[in-house]
């Protein structure tokens, strides 16, 4: 492209400028771009990260199993949410069980009362037989200990 405003043509002596005036131009915006570059070469961390990005993109199994994996805890999440929420609102088998435990205890308290009312009416009637003369030598006199 020219310098000059279209329609003005150059002047032939100043064609030798001209052309040096380009190459200098042209080769000081071969140095900018090379320092450009050189200057702008990604570090080793954001090479890594573009190349490991680049292996999660849309499609590709790693993506597959990251997704996965991602969707499988929030799921987990919400069901252990609904659990809890269902205990907290729901939960009526806390009564139940805790129904049944008293009643399991007045009846083990009703039959321990038994037990011992049977033992004491086992005793009674033990009392009522003991003899205490058969306990004791013959020809002898009865120990204390075996009285009542």
């Amino acid at each position: 492209m020219p310098f000059w405003p279209k329609g003005v043509s150059t002047p032939r002596r100043l064609w030798p400028l001209r052309r040096k005036r380009l190459e200098q131009v042209l080769s000081l915006s071969q140095d900018m771009a090379g320092q450009i570059e050189s200057s702008a070469k990604p570090s080793f961390f954001s090479r890594a990260s573009t190349m490991a990005l680049s292996k999660f993109k849309a499609g590709t199994p790693l993506y597959s199993l990251a997704y996965g994996a991602a969707c499988g805890v929030i799921l987990s999440g919400l069901v252990y949410a609904g659990r809890t929420l269902n205990i907290v609102c729901f939960d009526h088998d806390y009564y139940k069980i805790q129904s049944r435990k008293r009643y399991f205890e007045k009846q083990l308290l009703f039959t321990r009362e038994q037990e011992e009312a049977n033992k004491a009416h086992y005793l009674a009637a033990l009392a009522s037989e003991y003899d205490p003369a058969a306990t004791r030598m013959p020809f002898k006199t009865l120990e204390p200990k075996y009285r009542f």
